[in-house]
């Protein structure tokens, strides 16, 4: 009777942890770890049935001396099983943002406080064909254990359900346990791969986004919606194979008057769809701070003076990966 209060008790724990990210280290007590034969373990249980069965027939010594033999190797083996997942320590660790599209890694350590060895410890996502990865932890040993996810939209990308366990040391049993650690990578907006050139003008101008210079020639990009026809690049164009696929050719002109660089959301074509708009403007951040230039920026009541540097690229862009979410200040 014990033995079914104490299952319908770890059940009934499992259920609720599947609801609620754990904060904090987390141990992998007695009531967190669960044991079920493997499906050698069910052919081992048949074996054992078939040879008890056997042996009472024909009164086999021999064979109850195996049936019992065999049995108290699978209970030794229950104990050895159980011991090597249980008492683990486990702490998550912040994984650094990501653009869309790229993978997210979230790194958490995994700690051996006790005076034996754990071999054999698989760790990986709950789904179903997920990758796992195989670790052996030494007496007294910390690990660090990376689990990856791609980021596919942006927003806050939260750290799956992590399922660890082993059937060490002959395979019959499988002692598991799960975990959702309360870690999230911000996943920003992926970069717009042929956006127009960097916005100059100056902050509070409605006209700031389309004051762009042509007084300098400064090379050459793909052509994009709404470029002047004057402004092609024929020369580039007439070694192109337009039937075959091949894009035309803008001139790309730099201003001599080096107003502000200024950012502005609201100044962006509004028929645009609004995560093209948010690519280009990751993708003017990504540009302004390759080429080292001061920007300023502007996104809904989100107003920040120009700079430059990690600081104001992370706000930046922090701010466009939140961009009217639900979890935008979670």
């Amino acid at each position: 009777m014990r033995f079914f209060q104490d299952l319908i008790t770890k059940f009934k724990h499992i259920v609720l942890l599947e609801k609620t990210a754990e904060t904090g280290e987390v141990i992998l007590k007695q009531r967190r770890v669960f044991t079920l034969p493997s499906k050698a373990g069910l052919m081992f249980i048949v074996l054992l049935l078939t040879l008890f069965l056997t042996s009472t027939n024909y009164n086999l010594n021999l064979g109850f001396g195996m049936t019992y033999l065999l049995a108290g190797l699978a209970a030794v083996n229950a104990l050895f099983t159980f011991r090597n997942l249980a008492y683990l320590r486990l702490n998550a660790g912040q994984g650094n943002p990501i653009f869309v599209g790229d993978v997210a890694e979230f790194p958490f350590q995994i700690s051996n406080p006790k005076n034996l060895d754990r071999y054999a410890l698989h760790i990986g996502l709950m789904q179903k064909d997920a990758v796992t990865q195989v670790i052996d932890l030494k007496r007294n040993e910390t690990q660090t254990v990376k689990i990856h996810i791609v980021g596919t939209q942006r927003g806050y990308l939260a750290c799956p359900r992590i399922k660890l366990q082993t059937w060490f040391p002959l395979g019959l049993l499988r002692a598991w346990s799960t975990w959702m650690p309360a870690s999230k990578i911000l996943v920003y907006p992926a970069p717009e791969a042929s956006p127009p050139p960097l916005p100059f003008g100056t902050e509070g101008q409605g006209s700031a986004l389309s004051h762009l210079g042509n007084e300098d020639f400064s090379g050459v990009r793909s052509y994009q919606s709404g470029d002047p026809l004057k402004h092609l690049s024929w020369k580039h164009i007439a070694r192109i194979d337009l039937d075959a696929g091949g894009n035309l050719i803008s001139k790309q002109f730099a201003g001599t008057s080096g107003g502000t660089i200024f950012l502005d959301f609201s100044t962006l074509p509004p028929q645009l769809d609004l995560e093209l708009r948010l690519s280009r403007m990751c993708s003017w951040i990504l540009e302004a701070e390759r080429q080292q230039l001061d920007y300023a920026f502007k996104l809904r009541h989100i107003v920040l003076s120009a700079s430059q540097g990690e600081v104001h690229r992370a706000a930046c862009l922090e701010a466009l990966a939140t961009f009217e979410l639900d979890n935008a200040h979670e």
